[in-house]
């Protein structure tokens, strides 16, 4: 016989035994467990080994470990900063008999082939079975509802600080917010498979909507409008300066179009705004928010002169008089709004303030070699005069008057928007719109009432 199939014969006898003892070892091993009271070789419970003994044993053993555990703070960390609460405070508790009997049930269940699997894998791999803690949800939510409190940051836009004519920026601050609902499923996966009682909170980052790196083209300031308000009008006042605040420190980028209504928001109550005189329909009343138009409209006459494109605009019922005629803009919640398009080939940025009586708005942005000269003008001015209408009323003596409503004139115009060189030269003519105010007729009451006969005696 060669010696090579000598070798290969012997071989072949060696494993073959190899395999026959480690099948006597196994079917002995099973053989012992299945007659023992014991917890299977290799099962633990989370961190704790309890393979090779009786379930009271086991039992007490978890116990021991847990109420050491327990007896320790429960700390919830982010960075260098950390909440702790106690095992107590949010009912925290481990059933250390419901836990022996899983670990009894390894190898024991299922058909004979799944009972030699998991024989096979606990002795071999390990076997564990997870704590599964008990603890009242609400409790810990509340607990982390209140670190939430003084945790969570809102970011912080970059923006652009104006002064002197200086342009700088200020960069953005991102902001942070706990995420409850993945920092309950971190502690639970902490204290099902170790009971650890150190647990690093989930943090979620909050970017901020504007970037320094969104500001860095604008460099210079484009044009500011400025109007004046009575002042001694608070309400009136506190309205124009919530509206105005709404769009300071605003970005609107290269080919974005501004909508006023969707930035500033609706004019109630809820939001502080208060009711203030307003012109409608020939009356002046009391509305919410009034004063506003004046912003959109001082808005409108900065935007007019940075030469970008109006995409709507609406005439008053009647003409303001705090920017010359056929240059206003006013707005109505859900009804009326005012639009523009950022049609310069960079971003823009408004800024508002209110000082005094006087309200100035900047729109910032990169400058031009050869800006062009901006000019609005109105033409074709023509005054309506109003009616008188006469109403009779009976129950007003005969030959009295009141004057109901004084009346007003309007007025029709038309507004351009002129481009002009350095030199004055026209380069565009852009109409902005055909104005008509109508006048308010004046209405006089007329009394028809008789007068009593007087007696002749």
């Amino acid at each position: 016989m060669p010696a090579t199939t000598t070798r290969r014969t012997n071989l072949i006898l060696f494993l073959g035994l190899i395999i026959v003892f480690s099948i006597i070892s196994f079917v002995a091993a099973n053989s012992a467990f299945i007659v023992t009271n014991e917890i299977y070789s290799g099962v633990t419970v989370a961190d704790i080994p309890v393979g090779g003994l009786s379930s009271d044993e086991a039992e007490q053993k978890i116990r021991d470990k847990i109420i050491s555990k327990m007896s320790r703070p429960i700390e919830l960390n982010y960075q260098d900063r950390s909440w702790t609460i106690s095992a107590e405070e949010i009912s925290l508790s481990i059933d250390a008999a419901s836990l022996v009997q899983e670990a009894y049930k390894v190898g024991r269940k299922g058909n004979i082939f799944q009972q030699l699997q998991e024989r096979y894998l606990s002795v071999n791999r390990g076997y564990a079975i997870p704590l599964t803690a008990s603890y009242d949800v609400p409790k810990l939510e509340s607990v982390l509802q209140t670190i939430a409190q003084s945790l969570d940051g809102k970011a912080r836009n970059a923006t652009i600080a104006y002064n002197d004519s200086e342009v700088s920026i200020v960069p953005e601050t991102p902001g942070r917010k706990l995420n409850i609902t993945n920092t309950l499923e971190t502690i639970s996966a902490y204290f099902n498979n170790e009971l650890s009682f150190s647990i690093p909170l989930v943090i979620e980052e909050v970017a901020p909507a504007v970037f320094a790196s969104d500001l860095e083209s604008i460099d210079s300031l484009l044009t500011s409008y400025s109007t004046q308000f009575d002042a001694s009008n608070a309400n009136r006042t506190e309205n124009i300066s919530l509206a105005a605040r709404s769009i300071n420190d605003l970005l609107v980028k290269q080919g974005e179009i501004f909508s006023f209504n969707r930035n500033v928001g609706p004019r109630l109550a809820e939001y502080g705004y208060k009711e203030a005189p307003v012109f409608i329909e020939g009356k002046i009343v009391l509305d919410w928010g009034g004063g506003v138009c004046q912003v959109s409209t001082t808005l409108y006459n900065a935007v007019l002169f940075a030469d970008l494109v109006i995409e709507e605009r609406t005439a008053h019922f009647y003409p303001p008089n705090y920017v010359p005629l056929g240059q206003d803009a006013t707005v109505a919640d859900n009804l009326l709004d005012f639009k523009f398009k950022n049609s310069s080939e960079s971003n823009i940025y408004i800024k508002s303030e209110v000082i005094g009586n006087q309200l100035t708005i900047y729109i910032l942005g990169k400058r031009l070699k050869n800006p062009p000269n901006i000019q609005v003008v109105a033409t074709d001015v023509k005054v309506l005069e109003p009616k008188t209408i006469i109403k009779q009323d009976s129950l007003l003596d005969l030959g009295t008057q009141i004057i109901e409503t004084e009346g007003q004139k309007g007025v029709q115009v038309t507004t351009y928007r002129l481009k002009k060189t350095n030199d004055n030269k026209e380069i565009s003519r852009e109409l902005l719109g055909n104005d008509e105010f109508k006048p308010v007729d004046k209405v006089i009451r007329v009394g028809t009432k008789a007068l009593p006969k007087q007696s002749t005696k």
